[in-house]
C-alpha cells in the first residue's frame, strides 16, 4: 500500500488551521508561522529597535501562540489575534529594558516602480526620516502608528489588539500625526505616509 503524502492547503483559512493544529494535526503550525513571521517581526524589531533581540521576541511570540491556541476564538481574527500577542510581548519587553531612540538602520521596501533616480533618492532621504521620526514618538503612539500605517490594520482591530476604546485609537492616531508633522515639516505632505499599505481603509 502507498504511503500517503500530506500537504498543507496554503489557501485554507486560519481558523481551520487552528483548529487541525488543536485537533492534534501540529503540522499546520508551520503554516500559521509562515504566514505571520513577517508582520510579527516587523511589530517586535520597529518597536524594540534591535534585530537579534527583536528575532528572539518573535520566536517567544510563536511559542506563546501556540501555547495558547485553545483561547483563540474563531470569531475574530487570527492575525489580530496574533499580532496582539506581539505587542504585549514587546511591550513587557520595553518595560524591562529601557532603550534610547536610535534611528532605524533597516530599509523597508517600497515596491515602487519606474522612478528616476533622482525620485528614488528623494524617497530613500524621506523615508528615513519618517523612520527616525516614527521611532522618537511616545511608545503608546508609536504602536498605533506602525499597525495602522505599517500593518495596515483598521481602527477597530487596533483597538481590539491593544484593548483599548475605538476612540483613544482616533485620538492617538490624531496626535501622532500631529507630531510627525511638525517633526517633518521640512518634507512634502504626500510623502508622509508612504508606509501605508495602498487599499487599505478604516
Amino acid at each position: 500500500m502507498r504511503a500517503k503524502l500530506r500537504c498543507i492547503p496554503v489557501t485554507l483559512p486560519d481558523d481551520q488551521l487552528v483548529k487541525k493544529i488543536i485537533q492534534g494535526e501540529t503540522d499546520f503550525f508551520e503554516e500559521l508561522v509562515s504566514r505571520y513571521r513577517k508582520p510579527v517581526f516587523s511589530i517586535c524589531y520597529r518597536m524594540i529597535r534591535q534585530r537579534e533581540e527583536a528575532e528572539d521576541l518573535a520566536q517567544e511570540v510563536f511559542i506563546k501562540a501556540y501555547r495558547n491556541l485553545r483561547q483563540f476564538n474563531p470569531e475574530h481574527k487570527f492575525s489580530s489575534w496574533i499580532l496582539k500577542i506581539a505587542t504585549n510581548t514587546t511591550i513587557d519587553a520595553l518595560r524591562k529594558k529601557k532603550l534610547d531612540t536610535m534611528p532605524l538602520e533597516e530599509e523597508i521596501e517600497t515596491h515602487r516602480e519606474d522612478v528616476s533616480a533622482e525620485k528614488s533618492f528623494l524617497q530613500e532621504e524621506a523615508r528615513q526620516e519618517i523612520e527616525t521620526a516614527i521611532g522618537r514618538l511616545p511608545q503608546e503612539y508609536r504602536m498605533v502608528v506602525l499597525l495602522y500605517h505599517q500593518q495596515g490594520k483598521s481602527y477597530q482591530d487596533i483597538a481590539d489588539i491593544l484593548e483599548i476604546p475605538l476612540s483613544m485609537v482616533k485620538n492617538r492616531l490624531f496626535r501622532a500625526r500631529k507630531i510627525l508633522k511638525a517633526e517633518l515639516k521640512n518634507l512634502k505632505e504626500e510623502m508622509l505616509w508612504t508606509a501605508k499599505s495602498p487599499g487599505k481603509t478604516p
